[in-house]
């Protein structure tokens, strides 16, 4: 039996906030424990195998956050596990009732309009580039090498797959705001 697992593209696989903790919290039931995230845990996670656990984990989108911001967490015994973009990632073992991160629903609709906020973001700058593309494709395809149009195309095809996941993404995240 393998003593570890690597996961590629988890956060991709698990959009919502809500979603991505419940997959955390079941591969810590399954004996999958990982003890820090960085910047590219989204794309490569790796996991080793333990005890399995009950953890409870938070994926709270902080941008700038307050200065006291990691000592709060922990002064309520939450483990700080790192930051993978945006995005600081919380653990607490447990046993009994599921805690809460958030004391009120107010802040977990401020946790998911962070993030939806951020998907928006990423949606209308693949949205700028797709037009920048198609426009420079339709009005100005003489000024480019035959090469240059199949790069073009390829970018365009490419931002457009992207751009259509960021809007599925964003009704996804919008049905769930409030929750």
């Amino acid at each position: 039996m393998r003593d570890r697992k690597i996961v590629l593209f988890s956060a991709f696989r698990h959009l919502l906030p809500s979603d991505y903790e419940n997959w955390l919290e079941q591969m810590a039931e399954e004996g999958w424990h990982i003890d820090h995230f960085g910047q590219w845990s989204s794309v490569w996670m790796t996991f080793q195998r333990g005890e399995p656990k009950k953890y409870r984990f938070v994926y709270d989108p902080q941008v700038s956050p307050r200065k006291e911001y990691i000592a709060t967490y922990e002064q309520f015994g939450w483990h700080y596990l790192g930051c993978m973009a945006s995005a600081h990632i919380w653990r607490m073992e447990y046993e009994g009732e599921r805690p809460q991160a958030f004391s009120d629903r107010e802040g977990l609709v401020d946790r998911n309009r962070r993030n939806f906020i951020a998907v928006s973001v990423s949606f209308f700058i693949f949205l700028a580039a797709v037009i920048a593309i198609s426009l420079a494709l339709g009005f100005a395809s003489d000024a480019f090498s035959a090469g240059d149009r199949t790069q073009l195309v390829i970018a365009d095809i490419f931002f457009g797959v992207i751009l259509l996941a960021l809007g599925y993404v964003m009704v996804l995240m919008r049905k769930n705001l409030l929750r």
